[in-house]
Formats: C-alpha cells, sequence, structure tokens
C-alpha cells in the first residue's frame, strides 16, 4: 500500500537533512516520492550525501523566519505530505532552574513555528494528503528534568487531534519516538530497561511516518514507537 500511494506524491521534509527527518525523506524516495527537505543546512547536507540521495530537492529554510514560510511553499506551490521533525536542543534541568525565557525559545522552535509553518502550507496542501508532527516519549512518560520538552509533546499531540478536525479532509497525525540511536551512556542504561531492552535505529522510527502517510484511513493519531518504554 505504500508504494502505491506514494509513488510520485510530493513529500515535504521540514527538518530532513539529519536525523529521523532524513531517515524519512530516504524511505519516502525509496517508495517513488518526489522529496523536497528543508532546514537551515539542507542545500549544503544533502549535496555531501552520496547519490541518490544527493538528488533530493533542498531547501534553506529557517523555522523562526516567517518570510521563509511564505518562500519555500511558494517555490513548492501543490504538494500530499508535510513531515514536520525540527530537531531543537531543549536543555534538561530541574523545572525551578529553568529560566523562562529559555523555554519560551523552545516552544518558538518546536511548537509555534510548526503552527505558523501549517498555516502557511495549508493552501498548498492537496486535500488528500496528510500532515505528520514529531513529538517525544517526554509526552508520553515523565521524566525529572524534562518538563519543558514535555509541555511541547503535550501541545503538539493536543494540536494534532485539533488539526485532525478542524483541516479534514487532510489527515493529520503524529509520532512519538522514544530513544533514538546515538544517545549518551545514560541513556542506553535507560533503554535497556524498557521491555525491548535497546535503543531505536532512526529507520525504525522513519517507517511509522510512511505508514501514517500511506494509510487513507488514519487521522489525528499519535504512533509511539518507543521500545515500551511507557510501560516502565
Amino acid at each position: 500500500m505504500i508504494e502505491s500511494t506514494l509513488k510520485q506524491a510530493t513529500v515535504l521534509v521540514v527538518g530532513g537533512s539529519s536525523g529521523i527527518g532524513l531517515a524519512v525523506a530516504e524511505l519516502a524516495r525509496r517508495e517513488g516520492a518526489r522529496v523536497v527537505v528543508a532546514s537551515r543546512r539542507a542545500p549544503e547536507r544533502m549535496a555531501a550525501l552520496p547519490s541518490p540521495l544527493d538528488s533530493i530537492e533542498a531547501h534553506a529554510f529557517d523555522i523562526l523566519a516567517p518570510a521563509d514560510h511564505v518562500r519555500l511553499f511558494e517555490a513548492l506551490r501543490a504538494f500530499d505530505h508535510l513531515v514536520v521533525a525540527v530537531r531543537s536542543d531543549v536543555r534538561s534541568g530541574a523545572f525551578l532552574e529553568i529560566p523562562v525565557d529559555e523555554a519560551k525559545s523552545a516552544f518558538e522552535t518546536k511548537f509555534w513555528g510548526l503552527y505558523r509553518l501549517i498555516q502557511t502550507a495549508h493552501p498548498y496542501l492537496r486535500a488528500s494528503g496528510s500532515i505528520t508532527l514529531t513529538s517525544g516519549i517526554a509526552g508520553e512518560k515523565i521524566y525529572a528534568g524534562a518538563s519543558t520538552m514535555a509541555l511541547i509533546n503535550s501541545a503538539t499531540e493536543t494540536l494534532c487531534q485539533t488539526l485532525a478536525v478542524e483541516l479534514a479532509p487532510v489527515r493529520v497525525n503524529c509520532v512519538s519516538p522514544g530513544f533514538v540511536a546515538p544517545k549518551p551512556a545514560r541513556l542506553e542504561e535507560e533503554a535497556n530497561r524498557f521491555p525491548l531492552k535497546r535503543l531505536a535505529a532512526v529507520e525504525e522510527v522513519a517507517s511509522a511516518y510512511l505508514w501514517l502517510m500511506a494509510n487513507p484511513y488514519t487521522t489525528g493519531t499519535v504512533s509511539v514507537v518507543d521500545g515500551g518504554a511507557r510501560l516502565t
């Protein structure tokens, strides 16, 4: 079903030049999609990759720059699927020790940036298409010192469900990854306590995005790919 659904579809991956986003872009390309990635360093990073990944269309894009949002979609025009996999360095720390301005800055990138992105993208998104957001395990399981990330992830999942209603028939879903390799030793030790007792490979998480894009009757869903972390 994935191949028939994504073949010749246009898939935009924002935050697609590294990590999970790049893995999604590569899987979508293998399924015959026209893939476009957008990130701050997308052109240089994609050009440095071996063929055929270097043939993926790349746009320099700053999710915090409103003018970049307009420019991106005016260049792209009509498209089928939007994947948002933007990364942000959110410092861990006790709630009472994290300055409010630091928490606000993280929200600007991880939440308000995608909020603006979806508003700008929607007129260009085909009605048969989809939007897939990214939250994370901190929205499913409480970790001391991760309050900012927990709030951002929970807000993203609530936005997913709200937009699934408001933007229908466009489908809106979310992937919630657990700990993805590579990670520091302390997180590898944490992962050893999960039912599957290991970190996720980036391709294992990326495959969830492909499934959500391809399934025409799935919307408002948060797909958790965490090795059972939330159960421990």
